[in-house]
């Protein structure tokens, strides 16, 4: 009891900044800070070298009294050997959420005189508005429960049940149970299992005698269950030092190495912590206080010899992925491939093109392009810094005057450590063999759903080359392209779920979510591609990856009309989100498609689907109706 008075002492101590704060902030923080046992409010202190840490200091304080379920005097004071009246430990990821993102709203903060050249900021909350809090807390987790039932990918279900169980830390009743079992025990035993079901292997190992820093590239399959991961987030030790943010790409990543060992450790982000910090802060507050599942690292076995860069036409290592993506490719619509012997041209095309990518090489790829194609080329190329991800298999299949080269991989890096693994896609004009085009293509899941439809294979080709080029023009920032490709009567919804409604998209008094409150923004184009420029501005990079693909086409007076809905991975250095994204697109025209409907919702509605966008938002005038 001595120690806890001495303590309550120290606190209490603290005095109001008089000088910059009114008459009834001093008499409120005077007031809670004598609330020692929490009746009225609840509250933090933190401390750190500007006012901006010291509040994100109290503001993990504040979530750590969920969490613990301590009183204030545990959770802020430090020990009597720390000499200091007030906590200053701040962690580090509390600073890298920020105090304006963190989920902890209807709190407030009052700065206190700084002590021992620190800044003091109190940051605090009504019991009642507390008390709420672990209501919404429930509710959340017993969201992300729901959605990872449905959840497709085994990255969203990891991360939907990581959320929950994560945000079960902070939830102060413990009473929720799942499949019969407290919530607890349940997701644990759910992640450690599917963290356990994930297998990594090596398929090849390039030495690049050039690269002194990263000599070694290490290509990988990654499979769930022995199914290609579609995308994944992952870190490992490079021979020297840890290297996050990693990502996998249809079940292949390519990593660069600067000595290699037997095994080396690779580390899932199951977590996902760049979508937390933007969509569920709470959770990457709370996460550096819930146990790492061991079943995260896994230790990988590169017992393959390491071999010089090989070239275009080499042999694979035999891969578990591209044995599956073949089998997948079996089942579903095939496409016509250009003979054997025709493909002579264009391997020689391509093979310059690979070999441009040496330090040494003195090879003139410029001839190859096309003016605008040899600018998409070089935006490609300033963009990401690419490096050539692993030997490419190349297939050629034809659409109207090109030929549809797939693919070269390679892997763009960005500022802040940002890396991606991307296919690019090059057509060649048959008859001047200059490439008038290039994009990033599309995930194998989702190219493989649109040509499983039973349409000629020319609609098919022309649709996934659309939508290359759509996802392509976000990746790069490309606003003139985005903005020629939309309407100028553009149906345009962005921001959260949607409720689905049994009227026309038009009918915007029926769009709520599920508290009957409006929560969509519907914009012109001309507001769309204003807002869309100024986001960009802020970007040093932007990764957009289709997913679960669901498609339609239009038949009879509707030939040529498109609906696509898509699972859409956004990724930048300064937002991120994952959501299902709708588009109605006019390809009567083929030479000029049209984007005329664009609705982005948060979660799947089970009843709104491409086929509905078909029959009720597209009108066979190209406009959207208007009752």
């Amino acid at each position: 009891m001595k120690k806890l008075f001495t303590l309550l002492l120290a606190v209490l101590s603290i005095s109001v900044a008089k000088g910059q704060k009114s008459s009834e902030e001093i008499r409120l923080a005077t007031e809670i800070r004598k609330d020692i046992m929490m009746n009225d409010y609840v509250w933090a202190v933190g401390t750190g070298i500007t006012k901006e840490e010291a509040d994100a200091s109290a503001l993990n304080f504040l979530n750590q009294l969920g969490m613990q379920q301590t009183t204030l005097i545990e959770t802020n004071i430090k020990n009597e050997n720390s000499g200091s009246n007030v906590s200053s430990g701040i962690s580090t990821k509390a600073q890298s959420v920020g105090i304006s993102t963190l989920a902890l709203d209807k709190t407030r903060v009052i700065f206190l005189d700084p002590q021992d050249g620190m800044e003091v900021a109190l940051r605090f909350m009504t019991r009642a508005d507390w008390e709420k809090r672990d209501e919404d807390r429930k509710q959340k987790i017993m969201n992300y429960l729901d959605s990872a039932e449905f959840a497709m990918p085994v990255e969203d279900q990891l991360r939907f049940y990581s959320w929950a169980n994560i945000l079960l830390t902070g939830y102060s009743k413990q009473d929720i149970t799942y499949e019969g079992t407290n919530a607890s025990i349940t997701l644990g035993s759910k992640i450690r299992q599917m963290l356990n079901d994930i297998q990594i292997s090596v398929i090849g190992i390039e030495e690049d005698k050039q690269n002194k820093n990263y000599p070694y590239k290490v290509m990988l399959d990654f499979m769930y269950q022995n199914k290609p991961i579609s995308s994944l987030t992952f870190g490992f030790f490079d021979g020297t030092g840890t290297v996050k943010d990693e990502m996998v790409k249809d079940g292949r990543a390519m990593i660069q190495m600067k000595k290699l060992s037997e095994p080396f450790k690779i580390t899932i982000d199951y977590i996902l912590e760049d979508l937390a910090r933007q969509s569920e802060p709470a959770v990457v507050i709370l996460s550096q206080y819930t146990p790492i599942f061991k079943e995260a690292t896994k230790d990988v076995y590169t017992k393959l010899k390491p071999k010089k860069e090989v070239d275009t036409n080499s042999s694979k290592v035999a891969s578990a992925v591209n044995a599956e993506l073949r089998n997948q490719q079996a089942d579903y619509g095939k496409v016509t491939e250009v003979e054997t012997d025709a493909q002579a041209p264009y391997r020689k095309i391509l093979s310059d093109i690979i070999a441009s990518f040496s330090a040494t090489s003195s090879v003139d790829i410029r001839n190859h392009f096309s003016d605008s194609a040899w600018e998409e080329y070089k935006k490609i190329v300033a963009e990401g810094n690419p490096t050539l991800a692993r030997t490419p298999t190349w297939s050629f299949s034809e659409l109207d005057s090109l030929v549809l080269c797939r693919e070269m991989p390679i892997k763009l890096h960005f500022k802040g450590n940002k890396k991606f693994v991307e296919d690019v896609v090059f057509r060649i004009n048959k008859n001047t063999l200059k490439i008038e085009s290039l994009a990033y293509s599309l995930a194998n899941s989702t190219e493989s759903q649109i040509m499983a439809k039973e349409w000629p294979e020319r609609h098919r080709l022309t649709l996934i080359t659309f939508l290359e080029d759509y996802r392509t023009a976000y990746c790069l920032r490309d606003i003139k392209y985005i903005n020629k490709v939309f309407s100028s009567d553009a149906y345009i919804i962005v921001g959260k779920v949607l409720k689905s409604s049994t009227k026309k998209f038009n009918d915007v008094q029926d769009l709520f979510d599920e508290d009957g409150q409006v929560v969509y923004t519907q914009l012109s184009k001309d507001e769309y591609i204003k807002n869309l420029s100024k986001s960009f501005l802020s970007k040093e990079f932007v990764n957009v990856r289709f997913e679960e693909c669901n498609v339609s086409k239009g038949y009879n007076a509707k030939e040529g009309i498109y609906a696509v809905q898509v699972r859409q991975l956004y990724y930048s250095n300064n937002y991120s989100d994952v959501g299902y994204l709708t588009l109605a697109i006019d390809m009567r025209n083929r030479q000029n498609p049209l984007v005329r409907v664009r609705v982005w919702q948060e979660k799947k509605v089970a009843n709104y689907t491409s086929e509905q966008m078909i029959e009720q938002t597209v009108s066979t005038e190209g406009s959207i109706p208007s009752n």
